[in-house]
């Protein structure tokens, strides 16, 4: 039997960075179902994409996704 839990997939927040393996992800917007992001590596003016939460989630996770910077916090 597999012992290993499966990993905890990352909770996307506005204004996160994330590294991974290949690129950076900022997360730009979070909706209910979607996400805006970026996807860059060094470049300063990149589109904004968008894609389901599990895609990105997915993607994070996959690519070893570290988060670097927070999110914002909420306002009241």
């Amino acid at each position: 039997m597999n012992s290993k839990k499966p990993t905890a997939l990352p909770l996307l927040e506005k204004g996160q960075l994330w590294k991974t393996e290949k690129a950076h992800v900022e997360i730009v917007e979070v909706g209910k179902t979607l996400t805006h992001y970026r996807l860059f590596d060094t470049q300063k003016r990149v589109p904004t994409s968008y894609g389901r939460i599990q895609m990105v989630q997915d993607y994070l996770n996959n690519n070893g996704g570290k988060l670097i910077k927070a999110g914002r916090p909420a306002k009241a």
